[in-house]
Protein backbone atom coordinates (compact mmCIF):
# COMPACT_ATOMS: atom_id res chain seq x y z
CA UNK A 1 0.00 0.00 0.00
CA UNK A 2 1.29 3.44 -0.91
CA UNK A 3 0.71 7.07 -0.08
CA UNK A 4 0.48 9.63 -2.89
CA UNK A 5 0.63 13.38 -2.34
CA UNK A 6 0.04 16.16 -4.83
CA UNK A 7 1.37 19.53 -3.72
CA UNK A 8 -0.07 22.29 -5.89
CA UNK A 9 0.10 26.08 -6.05
CA UNK A 10 -3.16 27.47 -4.68
CA UNK A 11 -2.57 31.11 -5.78
CA UNK A 12 -1.75 29.85 -9.31
CA UNK A 13 -5.11 28.06 -9.43
CA UNK A 14 -3.59 24.61 -9.98
CA UNK A 15 -6.22 23.06 -7.72
CA UNK A 16 -8.44 21.90 -10.59
CA UNK A 17 -5.49 20.09 -12.24
CA UNK A 18 -4.63 18.47 -8.90
CA UNK A 19 -8.22 17.26 -8.50
CA UNK A 20 -8.24 15.86 -12.06
CA UNK A 21 -4.96 14.03 -11.48
CA UNK A 22 -6.15 12.74 -8.10
CA UNK A 23 -9.28 11.34 -9.75
CA UNK A 24 -7.20 9.53 -12.39
CA UNK A 25 -4.85 8.17 -9.74
CA UNK A 26 -7.71 6.89 -7.60
CA UNK A 27 -9.40 5.22 -10.58
CA UNK A 28 -6.17 3.47 -11.57
CA UNK A 29 -4.59 2.66 -8.19
CA UNK A 30 -7.26 3.23 -5.52
CA UNK A 31 -7.09 -0.26 -4.08
CA UNK A 32 -3.26 -0.04 -3.83
CA UNK A 33 -3.20 3.24 -1.88
CA UNK A 34 -3.39 3.95 1.82
CA UNK A 35 -4.03 7.64 1.09
CA UNK A 36 -4.01 10.31 -1.54
CA UNK A 37 -3.52 13.84 -0.22
CA UNK A 38 -3.82 17.21 -1.91
CA UNK A 39 -1.57 19.77 -0.26
CA UNK A 40 -1.99 23.47 -1.07
CA UNK A 41 1.26 25.30 -1.64
CA UNK A 42 2.53 28.38 -3.44
CA UNK A 43 5.38 29.64 -5.64
CA UNK A 44 4.19 27.67 -8.70
CA UNK A 45 4.64 24.24 -7.14
CA UNK A 46 3.11 21.12 -8.66
CA UNK A 47 4.80 17.98 -7.30
CA UNK A 48 3.58 14.40 -7.14
CA UNK A 49 5.21 12.16 -4.54
CA UNK A 50 4.75 8.42 -3.94
CA UNK A 51 5.92 7.17 -0.55
CA UNK A 52 8.42 10.01 -0.23
CA UNK A 53 9.79 9.64 -3.78
CA UNK A 54 9.09 12.52 -6.16
CA UNK A 55 7.73 11.12 -9.42
CA UNK A 56 6.88 14.46 -11.01
CA UNK A 57 7.87 18.09 -10.55
CA UNK A 58 6.54 21.00 -12.61
CA UNK A 59 9.67 22.95 -11.71
CA UNK A 60 11.95 20.24 -13.11
CA UNK A 61 9.81 19.34 -16.13
CA UNK A 62 8.67 22.87 -17.00
CA UNK A 63 5.28 21.45 -17.96
CA UNK A 64 2.30 19.76 -16.35
CA UNK A 65 2.18 15.97 -16.47
CA UNK A 66 0.15 14.28 -19.16
CA UNK A 67 -2.29 11.87 -17.46
CA UNK A 68 -0.82 8.73 -19.06
CA UNK A 69 2.74 9.80 -18.23
CA UNK A 70 1.83 10.51 -14.62
CA UNK A 71 0.10 7.15 -14.20
CA UNK A 72 3.10 5.40 -15.78
CA UNK A 73 5.50 7.09 -13.36
CA UNK A 74 3.33 6.15 -10.38
CA UNK A 75 3.02 2.56 -11.63
CA UNK A 76 6.80 2.30 -11.98
CA UNK A 77 7.29 3.62 -8.44
CA UNK A 78 4.72 1.17 -7.04
CA UNK A 79 6.35 -1.74 -8.83
CA UNK A 80 9.81 -0.70 -7.62
CA UNK A 81 8.51 -0.74 -4.05
CA UNK A 82 7.26 -4.33 -4.24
Amino acid sequence: MAEVTITYCLPCRYQFKAIQDADSILKEFGSRLTSLRLIPGDHGVYDVVVDGHKVFSLDESERFPEPDDLLRRIRERLEAAT
